[in-house]
């Protein structure tokens, strides 16, 4: 189709806004070539001060086509150790916004990758969807590739805060795509029993599932919003793991924290101060903007060991 149309809500000003950006961003290229052209032909005839101005446009348009088509588009993996004394190796995903920003081609690639890392377990802490434009059926179809058991919850962008309400719909295709929602309940995975936590701003991340998880194994909860961790008391679980705040998704410094949508100061990694030791991860999708800089997407492969 020429025209994306959304899949499950009206076509908005918010959605031909965003088609708007995507499609005009293309010209960053010719913009970096005319430049490049006219500083090579008539930079010698130039000023000082005329050639620094051209290279800090040069310069600003070159960070933006890393943001917009290159970094956005990688897939990396962090491996960090957080010594729980659980044997187990996870690989934890957040905030793929799989829709207008990002395509199942995309979420092909991820599978692939999960499956050459070779995880004992893959945990999706949230907003796997954001302005879909086809079935979620067709969008997540790469799923169900996955060789090893996954588990998820759904995020702020999964429960209409904001976009269209997609929890029945998302539960129901991860279900037939052999992934296990795991909001309100929780999972034996051997080593561990695993909680899943409602999404925050849904108003759904009380702690009664993690209060109710059966006792014996060291528990690990599964959130989209870390601030959610701030309920919980200490001793309540092991690790708490979510994802949300995409590291800032365009990480300048100085400034991307005012951005990080965090009541309480999480950005990504691991956070020890909080009353259950939190993990973020900075996802791979994008939000608002379909734009990542020094921030790229990231699979973080967790030994728990």
């Amino acid at each position: 189709m020429l025209l994306p149309v959304p899949a499950y809500e009206a076509a908005s000003l918010s959605w031909y806004l965003k088609l708007a950006f995507i499609w005009v961003s293309w010209l960053s290229w010719p913009l970096l070539a005319w430049q490049g052209w006219r500083l090579a032909r008539q930079g010698r005839r130039w000023s000082w001060g005329r050639r620094v101005i051209a290279l800090g446009l040069m310069a600003a348009v070159l960070v933006f086509i890393d943001a917009r088509f290159i970094e956005r588009n990688r897939i990396t993996v962090q491996e960090t150790a957080v010594p729980i004394g659980v044997p187990v190796r996870v690989a934890l995903i957040s905030d793929l916004h799989l829709g207008l920003y990002k395509s199942p081609a995309y979420l092909e690639r991820v599978v692939d990758r999960l499956n050459e890392l070779k995880p004992d377990a893959v945990l999706i802490a949230g907003d796997l969807t954001y302005d879909p434009d086809r079935d979620l059926p067709s969008l997540l179809a790469p799923l169900k590739r996955l060789t090893m058991p996954a588990y998820s919850v759904p995020g702020n962008h999964d429960e209409e805060r904001p976009g269209p309400r997609l929890d029945r719909v998302l539960r129901q295709t991860l279900q037939s795509l052999n992934v296990t929602p795991v909001e309100y309940t929780h999972a034996d995975l051997g080593s561990f029993t695993l909680v899943g936590m409602g999404d925050r701003w849904a108003g759904k991340d009380g702690i009664a599932p993690v209060q109710s998880a059966p006792q014996g194994k060291p528990i690990v909860v599964l959130v989209h919003n870390p601030d959610s961790a701030m309920q919980l008391k200490p001793g309540m679980a092991r690790l708490v793991l979510a994802g949300h705040t995409h590291g800032g998704q365009i990480r300048l410094p100085g400034l991307y924290k005012k951005v990080i949508a965090s009541e309480h100061g999480f950005d990504r990694g691991l956070h020890a101060w909080a009353p259950v030791p939190v993990y973020v991860t900075s996802g791979m999708g994008e939000s608002r903007v379909p734009l990542r800089w020094l921030v790229p997407p990231v699979i973080d492969m967790l030994d728990l060991h």
